[in-house]
């Protein structure tokens, strides 16, 4: 050990910076990161990272080097403050090269989730020791990217290409255990991990093993490795998003050269991927779930632990299934024993089905049966902290229910509707504590899909938004705050979007061309498609319950002929295309007459419609529509909508959501396409909207 004046000492001491710490352990060197909340790798931990090893390595005192961090992860990846803004020195790749070049052994010491570029820096260490609970990843491709710091190279050569691809074009977070059999890992521990570095860091002084083992050095094995099988592969399950492919090509074209000039080629394309709009838009989105999440208010949340259900259709049995699943307890509520029963029977499939897919392990399920309780009786609720409706979608059923609700729940409990179009104002006047009542509109089927839509009605306290909030999150649902309108945000920006569809199969176009065209653009599904598979009806009868706008005479007339004509979808086994006893559609010649004959019998005249046609005009009506939602204010921010879209819809999540399409439309594409619409088809159905609201 160094004395206290000495020059060694005084190194350590120029090392030193708020965010990344030196101490002296019986010649081990101890770099520390603690940059709350997740050791991100900001500028400072860049150039403390780099002074640290530099300070180490010339130190006589100190035979090996650890890396490791404080707080609740190793080093979780980028630092998302720096996102969109220009690289700063040290540059990332110069700092993992820093790492891997040291002269003495350097050993990364991994807990909580190593991602990315955390990822990469324990590549470049020459030993690898993580606790058991740690998981490790290359996410990049979520944000459009590929690793730009030697990752692409150092994985290849420790993993071989099979593995390293699937990591890296998958971003899948993946257990360390799951690594036992190669050499990515010198020791995967359930004892301290300090304890276990130091153990480690001392054997190999003991041992005189002080060369560093350096991946980089290392060679490719990929003799036998089929590239072009898994490039098909690949392309197939990127489904349009560009990063994959890039990241194959990257190990491809790599995989024989030296890891100075791989991470040359590496960096090339990491930085065309940066400069993409698929990488603007991913990044968007990413940012989009963050800032939903976001109040104005600074109301404090009630804990909720007691929640009851109303209602065990498919709806009610989903939202059980999610709140079981995370830890809360549920009383369900039906109308008889025997629905109670078909309630249950509904949560235990859905329970079985996770353990089927490997969503959950095979014991999960019998530890959140144990947290159900079922009745008949709404006297159970007394003791529940929130209350949630799934029953039959009419607003006077709903109405009675809450007042049943409230005369035996806490005057403190929440009460919430997942209605998806009824006026939630109409449903809180009706009950005498209309500042506890608040949508939670969750998306079908509940027990998977992320989108949560909490209702603001004109008395709902901001306590019960924020708890509403608060519960999505544990859910760990994207919660996105909207205010009452019909279909509320999601629901009223679809309808305008499925009635440009269904318009324009009045006006000629085919339902495979429209479904074709949407999902070759990026959709999920087509949304004829969709339609079919939710039922024709159930949207006709909730737009059924008020007018269909006179100034519209093609309004969802495709869909009031399908219904007339008992073609309701996969339920019938006939809707907009026909299915087969085993699912699968086929055109349906039918539709195509039934179709002709409404647009004569409505004068619409027909047209031969292009994909980009069909495209535009679906796209423009969602911009049209967000843009009037924003300006209502049923929305706080623009991007809600977005995250909306992305996790509701089906929107390809490369392309940012439908107004992040607008913005790099630009405001004077967007006004002039949305002027020619008004002009053709009136401002009844393309009304005046505010693009001065697109940044």
């Amino acid at each position: 050990m160094a004395t206290e004046n000495s020059p060694k000492e005084q190194n350590i001491e120029s090392a030193q910076s708020p965010v990344v710490t030196i101490n002296l352990v019986k010649n081990t060197g101890i770099i520390t990161i603690d940059y709350a909340p997740v050791n991100a790798l900001s500028q400072a931990v860049r150039i403390g990272l780099v002074h640290a090893i530099e300070s180490l390595e010339i130190n006589d005192d100190v035979k090996v080097i650890i890396i490791r961090c404080q707080g609740k992860t190793f080093i979780a990846g980028a630092d998302i403050k720096e996102f969109g803004k220009p690289a700063t020195q040290p540059y990332f790749p110069d700092v993992v090269n820093t790492i891997e070049a040291c002269s003495k052994p350097v050993i990364a010491s991994l807990f909580g989730t190593s991602l990315g570029g955390g990822f990469e820096v324990a590549l470049a260490c020459h030993y690898r020791i993580a606790y058991s609970t740690a998981k490790v990843g290359m996410p990049e491709v979520n944000l459009g990217l590929i690793p730009g710091a030697g990752g692409t190279q150092r994985l290849m050569r420790i993993l071989g290409p099979e593995q390293a691809l699937e990591m890296i074009t998958s971003g899948r977070h993946i257990s360390v255990t799951k690594f036992t059999e190669s050499n990515l890992f010198d020791v995967i521990t359930e004892n301290d991990l300090d304890q276990q570095s130091q153990i480690f860091a001392q054997q190999l002084i003991s041992d005189n093993n002080l060369t560093p083992r350096r991946v980089g050095e290392m060679s490719v094995n990929s003799s036998d490795f089929d590239w072009q099988a898994a490039k098909t592969n690949i392309i197939k399950k990127a489904r349009g998003k560009q990063a994959p492919a890039v990241a194959f090509d990257v190990l491809e074209q790599t995989q024989k050269m030296n890891v100075s000039d791989g991470m040359a080629y590496e960096r090339e394309q990491f930085l065309k991927l940066r400069a993409s709009e698929q990488s603007a838009a991913l990044i968007h989105a990413f940012a989009a779930e963050k800032q939903a999440a976001k109040l104005n208010s600074k109301a404090q949340p009630v804990e909720v632990i007691n929640v009851g259900i109303i209602g065990g259709g498919n709806m009610g049995s989903g939202i059980a299934t999610c709140f079981l699943t995370a830890n809360f307890n549920v009383q369900l509520i039906e109308q008889s024993n025997e629905a109670l029963e078909a309630g249950l029977a509904r949560i235990k499939n859905n329970f079985s089905s996770n353990v089927k897919r490997g969503r959950m392990n095979q014991s999960a399920p019998d530890a959140c049966l144990a947290r159900l309780n079922s009745s008949t009786d709404y006297q159970s609720l007394s003791h529940c902290d929130l209350v949630l409706e799934a029953v039959f979608e009419n607003i006077e059923v709903k109405k009675a229910l809450f007042q049943k609700v409230v005369a035996v729940c806490k005057p403190e409990t929440v009460l919430a509707t997942n209605t998806s179009y009824l006026d939630i104002d109409e449903i809180a006047a009706s009950i005498n504590r209309p500042e506890q009542l608040v949508g939670m509109h969750f998306f079908s089927p509940a027990n998977i899909m992320k989108l949560l839509e909490i209702v603001k009605a004109d008395k709902t306290s901001e306590k019960v938004i924020a708890t509403a909030m608060q519960v999505g999150k544990k859910l760990k649902k994207v919660s996105v705050l909207v205010g009452v309108c019909f279909g509320f945000a999601g629901n009223r920006m679809y309808t305008r979007y499925g009635r440009e569809v269904q318009q324009m199969l009045l006006e000629g176009a085919k339902v495979e061309q429209i479904d074709n065209a949407m999902t070759n653009w990026g959709m999920a599904m087509g949304p004829l498609a969709v339609q079919d598979m939710s039922g024709i009806d159930i949207g006709h009868s909730a737009r059924s319950a008020q007018p269909f706008p006179t100034h519209d005479k093609g309004y969802f007339r495709a869909a009031a002929t399908l219904v007339e004509a008992n073609r309701l979808g996969r339920k019938t086994q006939a809707g907009f295309y026909q299915y087969d006893e085993n699912g699968k559609k086929h055109h349906a010649a039918e539709v195509d007459t039934l179709l002709f004959e409404k647009a004569q019998q409505l004068g619409i005249k027909q047209r031969i419609f292009s994909d980009e046609d069909i495209v535009q005009r679906a796209l423009f009506a969602l911009i049209s529509e967000g843009l009037a939602l924003l300006k209502a204010g049923i929305v706080q921010r623009m991007s809600d909508i977005d995250a909306i879209w992305l996790h509701g819809y089906g929107f390809p999540r490369y392309k940012g959501g439908p107004m992040f399409q607008a913005s790099q439309i630009g405001k004077a594409q967007v006004e002039q396409k949305l002027a020619e619409f008004r002009e053709e088809f009136s401002e009844a159905i393309w009304p005046v909207v505010d693009v001065d609201l697109l940044r």
